[in-house]
């Protein structure tokens, strides 16, 4: 009894209900028309800025397969229009557009164990559907709708760099003059003692040392079998010192944040996310690498997805 008393108040339906009479007003004057809305705020966890793009592309996709308008409310720890802005689908909301209204709003938080059906299943219906999702819907979208949606094409429908992040692309660019290069992404996460994700623990001396030499001799092994220049990005500072001891090794400048772990920085601190995402999709080809103790990262899969580049991981032991 008591663990289906548990699972009854851990259900998301309750959560939404919960989060609907919290946040929003019993009463509306005007009616706004129906919508799906991505939404990114701090009501809710919503991991890293990989598993964000995840939700609000899928979100976008499921729109354009029900014929519905779509829009996105990111608003935290940052407003994404600082640094994406509408390409060729005008994802922001006009004034007055999104409703604060019980009678006209619904919830639904869209997690990786939840099929997308938990929220087609609601349609056709009046009502505007916020949705917090951080998961890659759009193969079972193309299934179930018949379409053929490419996560990389959506991504430029709906994204383009505003100007000063575009520059500083640019600017590093600029640094390569020209040539090509692959890229190697390395995640730690906590384990090296110089990354806050989550108030995780980091490993004793002995270890980080050791798994440091792992990640910097299959690096290295790369670097080694490839003509070109390498970018190497991590979440771990104490890393990116070590593989800029290599040859033809570049890497970026910048303060190394976890968009859900740091809640006040400046947003030239977030900018580094940004361009760290743009570079890697510049890349010629991308390779995630790491022990199978470290964290399969999918920042440089979405960002091999947005120029369809090779990517691959690399397992170490």
């Amino acid at each position: 009894m008591k663990r289906l008393i548990v699972k009854f108040f851990n259900a998301y339906w309750l959560k939404e209900y919960i989060m609907l009479f919290r946040y929003y007003k019993l009463t509306s004057t005007l009616q706004r028309k129906k919508m799906l809305i991505s939404v990114v705020d701090n009501r809710r966890n919503c991991q890293g800025l990989a598993d964000r793009f995840k939700g609000i592309v899928s979100i976008y996709a499921l729109s354009k397969a029900l014929g519905m308008d779509f829009r996105c409310l990111y608003s935290y720890p940052f407003q994404l229009s600082d640094f994406l802005i509408p390409n060729e689908y005008n994802w922001l909301p006009e004034k007055d557009e999104i409703s604060n209204s019980i009678k006209d709003v619904r919830f639904r938080i869209m997690r990786k164990e939840l099929s997308v059906k938990r929220l087609t299943r609601v349609f056709p219906s009046n009502k505007q559907w916020h949705v917090y999702a951080n998961v890659d819907y759009i193969e079972e979208i193309n299934q179930l709708y018949n379409q053929d949606f490419q996560w990389g094409k959506l991504f430029h429908e709906l994204f383009k760099p505003t100007k000063e992040l575009e520059h500083k692309i640019q600017t590093q660019l600029s640094k390569v003059s020209g040539n090509d290069f692959i890229a190697c992404a390395f995640r730690f996460q906590s384990m090296l003692g110089d990354f806050n994700e989550y108030n995780a623990k980091s490993l004793n001396e002995n270890d980080k040392e050791t798994l440091i030499e792992k990640n910097f001799i299959a690096l290295k092994n790369i670097v080694e079998s490839v003509n070109c220049l390498v970018l190497v990005t991590s979440d771990s500072t104490t890393f990116l010192s070590k593989a800029k001891l290599l040859d033809r090794v570049f890497t970026l400048p910048g303060k190394i944040v976890h968009v859900d772990c740091v809640t006040d920085e400046q947003n030239e601190v977030y900018m580094k996310l940004f361009v760290d995402f743009f570079m890697l999709s510049n890349a010629m080809k991308i390779y995630s690498i790491g022990t199978k103790q470290m964290y399969p990262s999918n920042f440089p899969v979405y960002a091999a997805k947005i120029n369809d580049i090779p990517f691959e991981r690399i397992l170490i032991n």
